[in-house]
């Protein structure tokens, strides 16, 4: 039988304004409003490629590993939802499939997979799916779906009830900045750590308050192009997070870390520089193109691997046949 398939690059995000905390663990949604970027590298190397293919036996494969269907964030739980849609054109088929893999990702990597579905799905539908609906089914998989959904710099609107994401600026925007990715050894800590200890801060509930407040004033940057001041809001914000979470126990910035984000700080008295931590350990240090060499040589005096990244746009759907 002719193979049916359609084949997907999209690209994992890094948070501006933090998300800590989610609705439940099957819904995600998450309790407040955040923002965040898709990035790629300078070459356009970091993504995840997701395969998403008609066939008679349900297999889900990410990274070289086979998926339970019954895992609670699984793709599945969405690609079965759409099932009998994707399946209606071609019926000697019972079963809709995936294999996603990533490439080169640092951070964020389930931002992209649930995007590059999300994206498969899109692409074979002869209408439109209700994005409002879309997007929180693909928050099942992923809670910040949304920022690798629609690429460039997004605010996710959201209460723990409902979440919609909204484009605020494309790639094109931020030409001028690079983002040098430090990355260190050590192993992230799990999201659901952070999600269900964060909420617990005394603090937290004036954090989900000032949320809409924060994402009004990033949309008034971004409207006047002041994109430092959009990085710094994100270096406002990172100081704040973490600064929570250790204080409910949950410590992400290693002493090597710590002692890299006081080199960067050293380092603003010869060049603009922002930076941000989101739940990985690494540290997102934003410069001005023409510096982001001289950041690159100080970040190598530390135990880490410095890598340019960029803005990224939406999902790119590679090629298809259905």
């Amino acid at each position: 039988m002719e193979k049916y398939y359609v084949e997907v690059k999209a690209y994992p995000t890094i948070g501006i304004l933090l998300l800590g905390g989610v609705s439940d663990n099957k819904k995600r949604l998450p309790r407040h409003t955040t923002a965040g970027i898709a990035y790629t590298g300078l070459d356009d190397d970091i993504y995840v490629k997701t395969d998403l293919y008609l066939s008679n036996q349900k297999s889900g494969i990410i990274n070289g590993k086979e998926v339970s269907p019954d895992s609670p964030r699984s793709p599945f739980v969405v690609i079965d939802k759409y099932r009998h849609e994707v399946l209606m054109r071609h019926p000697e088929y019972s079963e809709v499939s995936f294999v996603s893999e990533n490439k080169n990702v640092i951070s964020g990597s389930s931002d992209a997979g649930a995007a590059a579905i999300g994206e498969c799905i899109q692409s074979i539908f002869e209408y439109n799916i209700n994005i409002f609906n879309f997007e929180n089914d693909l928050q099942q998989i992923s809670e910040s779906a949304g920022r690798s959904m629609f690429g460039g710099f997004t605010i996710n609107h959201a209460n723990g009830k409902e979440s919609l994401t909204d484009e605020i600026l494309g790639p094109e925007d931020f030409e001028d900045f690079v983002i040098v990715a430090c990355k260190f050894s050590e192993d992230r800590k799990p999201s659901d750590t952070i999600h269900s200890n964060i909420i617990n801060h005394e603090k937290y509930a004036e954090r989900v308050k000032n949320s809409e407040l924060r994402a009004k004033e990033l949309e008034k940057m971004a409207d006047s192009g002041d994109i430092k001041g959009i990085f710094e809001a994100g270096e406002k914000d990172t100081q704040e997070y973490h600064s929570m979470l250790r204080e409910v126990g949950v410590s992400i910035i290693t002493d090597e870390m710590q002692r890299l984000i006081e080199k960067v700080e050293e380092l603003k008295a010869e060049f603009w520089n922002a930076y941000i931590v989101t739940g990985g350990t690494n540290v997102f240090v934003a410069v001005e193109r023409k510096n982001m060499e001289k950041m690159k040589n100080a970040a190598m005096e530390f135990k880490c691997t410095p890598v340019y990244l960029k803005v990224a746009g939406k999902p790119d759907v590679i090629s298809k046949n259905f």
